[in-house]
Protein backbone atom coordinates (compact mmCIF):
# COMPACT_ATOMS: atom_id res chain seq x y z
CA UNK A 1 0.00 0.00 0.00
CA UNK A 2 1.56 3.17 -0.75
CA UNK A 3 2.27 6.05 1.99
CA UNK A 4 1.54 9.35 1.35
CA UNK A 5 3.27 12.01 2.92
CA UNK A 6 1.94 14.12 5.83
CA UNK A 7 1.35 17.07 3.74
CA UNK A 8 -0.61 15.07 0.88
CA UNK A 9 -2.68 12.89 3.80
CA UNK A 10 -3.36 16.14 5.27
CA UNK A 11 -4.77 17.71 1.30
CA UNK A 12 -6.46 14.78 1.34
CA UNK A 13 -8.84 15.15 4.15
CA UNK A 14 -9.88 18.52 3.63
CA UNK A 15 -10.88 17.60 -0.03
CA UNK A 16 -12.82 14.83 1.71
CA UNK A 17 -13.94 17.10 4.28
CA UNK A 18 -15.29 20.04 1.74
CA UNK A 19 -16.83 17.40 -0.78
CA UNK A 20 -19.08 16.03 2.53
CA UNK A 21 -19.83 19.55 3.67
CA UNK A 22 -20.99 20.42 0.02
CA UNK A 23 -22.44 17.21 -0.53
CA UNK A 24 -24.90 18.84 2.22
CA UNK A 25 -26.24 21.21 -0.52
CA UNK A 26 -26.31 18.37 -3.26
CA UNK A 27 -24.48 16.55 -5.43
CA UNK A 28 -24.62 19.00 -8.56
CA UNK A 29 -23.75 21.85 -5.79
CA UNK A 30 -20.53 19.96 -5.24
CA UNK A 31 -18.54 21.05 -8.43
CA UNK A 32 -14.85 20.51 -8.43
CA UNK A 33 -14.15 24.61 -8.49
CA UNK A 34 -16.32 24.87 -4.93
CA UNK A 35 -14.51 21.91 -3.85
CA UNK A 36 -10.77 23.30 -4.41
CA UNK A 37 -11.54 26.63 -2.88
CA UNK A 38 -13.84 24.83 0.13
CA UNK A 39 -10.39 22.53 0.86
CA UNK A 40 -7.66 25.57 -0.17
CA UNK A 41 -6.07 22.94 -2.48
CA UNK A 42 -4.19 23.45 -5.91
CA UNK A 43 -6.62 22.65 -9.02
CA UNK A 44 -4.53 19.36 -9.96
CA UNK A 45 -4.82 18.17 -6.73
CA UNK A 46 -9.01 16.45 -6.26
CA UNK A 47 -7.57 14.19 -9.42
CA UNK A 48 -4.19 12.95 -8.43
CA UNK A 49 -5.89 11.73 -5.19
CA UNK A 50 -9.44 11.24 -6.55
CA UNK A 51 -8.99 10.27 -10.29
CA UNK A 52 -12.40 12.83 -10.98
CA UNK A 53 -15.76 14.00 -9.02
CA UNK A 54 -17.83 10.96 -9.40
CA UNK A 55 -14.87 9.23 -7.31
CA UNK A 56 -14.39 11.79 -4.97
CA UNK A 57 -18.19 12.42 -4.52
CA UNK A 58 -18.28 7.95 -4.02
CA UNK A 59 -15.09 8.55 -1.27
CA UNK A 60 -16.96 11.52 0.57
CA UNK A 61 -20.32 9.63 1.14
CA UNK A 62 -18.20 6.38 1.62
CA UNK A 63 -16.43 7.93 4.70
CA UNK A 64 -19.73 9.42 5.61
CA UNK A 65 -21.54 6.47 5.73
CA UNK A 66 -18.80 4.85 7.81
CA UNK A 67 -18.85 7.27 10.44
CA UNK A 68 -22.77 6.63 10.23
CA UNK A 69 -22.58 3.19 10.70
CA UNK A 70 -19.85 3.78 13.70
CA UNK A 71 -22.27 5.34 15.36
CA UNK A 72 -25.00 3.11 15.07
CA UNK A 73 -23.16 0.43 15.87
CA UNK A 74 -22.52 1.87 19.39
CA UNK A 75 -25.79 1.53 19.93
CA UNK A 76 -26.07 -1.88 19.18
CA UNK A 77 -22.63 -2.74 22.04
CA UNK A 78 -25.28 -0.63 24.44
CA UNK A 79 -28.10 -2.93 23.43
CA UNK A 80 -26.22 -6.10 24.41
CA UNK A 81 -26.94 -5.18 28.19
CA UNK A 82 -30.18 -4.21 28.31
CA UNK A 83 -32.83 -5.51 24.96
CA UNK A 84 -34.76 -2.98 23.35
CA UNK A 85 -32.28 0.10 24.35
CA UNK A 86 -30.40 -0.10 21.12
CA UNK A 87 -33.85 0.37 19.58
CA UNK A 88 -35.50 3.06 21.73
CA UNK A 89 -32.02 5.13 21.00
CA UNK A 90 -31.88 4.96 17.55
CA UNK A 91 -35.12 6.15 17.15
CA UNK A 92 -34.43 8.88 19.75
CA UNK A 93 -31.53 9.99 17.43
CA UNK A 94 -33.48 10.27 14.20
CA UNK A 95 -36.44 11.41 15.99
CA UNK A 96 -33.99 14.79 17.88
CA UNK A 97 -32.43 14.68 13.81
CA UNK A 98 -35.98 15.24 12.42
CA UNK A 99 -36.80 17.93 15.23
CA UNK A 100 -33.11 19.76 14.65
CA UNK A 101 -34.25 20.54 10.99
CA UNK A 102 -30.71 18.60 10.17
CA UNK A 103 -30.88 18.17 6.34
CA UNK A 104 -31.24 14.10 6.78
CA UNK A 105 -28.77 11.27 5.56
CA UNK A 106 -26.31 12.52 2.84
CA UNK A 107 -26.41 8.42 1.35
CA UNK A 108 -30.06 8.69 1.01
CA UNK A 109 -29.86 12.32 -0.67
CA UNK A 110 -27.63 11.18 -3.14
CA UNK A 111 -29.16 8.37 -3.88
CA UNK A 112 -32.18 10.23 -4.81
CA UNK A 113 -30.34 12.31 -7.05
CA UNK A 114 -28.64 9.96 -8.79
CA UNK A 115 -31.25 8.46 -10.11
CA UNK A 116 -30.86 9.72 -13.47
CA UNK A 117 -27.30 8.55 -13.54
CA UNK A 118 -27.14 4.76 -13.13
CA UNK A 119 -23.79 4.21 -13.80
CA UNK A 120 -22.32 6.53 -11.36
CA UNK A 121 -19.79 5.15 -9.00
CA UNK A 122 -21.33 6.05 -6.03
CA UNK A 123 -24.27 3.76 -6.27
CA UNK A 124 -22.37 0.29 -5.28
CA UNK A 125 -21.30 3.39 -1.73
CA UNK A 126 -25.09 3.52 -1.43
CA UNK A 127 -25.63 0.07 -2.06
CA UNK A 128 -23.28 -1.02 0.74
CA UNK A 129 -24.47 1.67 3.25
CA UNK A 130 -27.79 0.49 3.07
CA UNK A 131 -26.78 -3.05 3.86
CA UNK A 132 -25.06 -2.14 6.68
CA UNK A 133 -27.66 -0.21 8.26
CA UNK A 134 -30.03 -3.29 7.32
CA UNK A 135 -27.83 -5.92 9.21
CA UNK A 136 -27.92 -3.17 12.13
CA UNK A 137 -31.28 -2.70 12.33
CA UNK A 138 -31.42 -6.50 12.32
CA UNK A 139 -29.29 -7.11 15.20
CA UNK A 140 -31.06 -4.49 17.42
CA UNK A 141 -34.30 -6.22 16.56
CA UNK A 142 -32.52 -9.38 17.92
CA UNK A 143 -31.21 -8.10 20.32
CA UNK A 144 -34.91 -6.40 21.43
CA UNK A 145 -36.11 -10.13 21.20
CA UNK A 146 -38.48 -9.35 18.32
CA UNK A 147 -40.70 -12.42 16.67
CA UNK A 148 -39.54 -11.24 12.94
CA UNK A 149 -36.28 -9.56 13.48
CA UNK A 150 -35.78 -9.22 9.57
CA UNK A 151 -39.49 -7.95 9.44
CA UNK A 152 -38.81 -5.47 11.87
CA UNK A 153 -35.89 -4.33 10.18
CA UNK A 154 -37.27 -3.89 6.62
CA UNK A 155 -40.44 -1.93 8.53
CA UNK A 156 -38.07 0.34 10.64
CA UNK A 157 -35.84 1.05 7.66
CA UNK A 158 -39.09 2.78 5.99
CA UNK A 159 -39.91 4.32 9.13
CA UNK A 160 -36.58 5.92 9.60
CA UNK A 161 -35.60 6.49 6.14
CA UNK A 162 -38.61 8.44 5.50
CA UNK A 163 -37.98 10.69 8.65
CA UNK A 164 -34.35 11.40 6.68
CA UNK A 165 -36.13 12.31 3.96
CA UNK A 166 -38.78 14.60 5.16
CA UNK A 167 -36.08 16.30 7.23
CA UNK A 168 -35.06 18.00 4.33
CA UNK A 169 -38.26 19.51 3.92
CA UNK A 170 -38.94 20.31 7.69
CA UNK A 171 -39.42 16.75 9.06
CA UNK A 172 -42.75 15.59 10.87
CA UNK A 173 -43.86 16.95 14.49
CA UNK A 174 -41.28 16.20 16.95
CA UNK A 175 -42.22 12.94 18.58
CA UNK A 176 -43.92 11.75 15.43
CA UNK A 177 -41.24 9.38 14.69
CA UNK A 178 -40.98 7.68 18.09
CA UNK A 179 -45.03 6.91 17.64
CA UNK A 180 -44.73 5.33 14.69
CA UNK A 181 -41.89 3.18 15.28
CA UNK A 182 -43.94 2.12 18.43
CA UNK A 183 -46.78 1.32 16.71
CA UNK A 184 -44.42 -1.00 14.34
CA UNK A 185 -42.53 -2.62 17.46
CA UNK A 186 -45.66 -3.45 19.17
CA UNK A 187 -47.00 -5.19 16.18
CA UNK A 188 -43.89 -7.02 16.04
CA UNK A 189 -44.17 -8.98 19.50
CA UNK A 190 -45.41 -9.07 23.15
CA UNK A 191 -45.42 -5.74 25.13
CA UNK A 192 -43.71 -3.51 22.51
CA UNK A 193 -41.22 -5.87 20.58
CA UNK A 194 -38.69 -6.88 23.34
CA UNK A 195 -38.71 -8.69 26.92
CA UNK A 196 -40.90 -7.73 29.46
CA UNK A 197 -42.69 -5.08 27.24
CA UNK A 198 -39.32 -3.10 26.36
CA UNK A 199 -39.86 -0.84 22.86
CA UNK A 200 -39.59 2.39 22.05
CA UNK A 201 -41.35 5.18 24.29
CA UNK A 202 -43.64 7.52 21.88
Amino acid sequence: MMKHAPGATAAHDRILAATTRLLRAGVQAATIERIIAEAGVARMTPYRHFGGKDELVSAALEAWGAQRVQTLSALTVRGTDDPGTGLAELVALIDQEVADGRPGSLVLNAAVELRGDPDHPAHAVIEAHRRAVRALLEDLAKLAGADDPAGLAAQLELVLLGALATAVVGGPEPGAVRAVAAAVLKAQGPGGGGPGGAGVAP
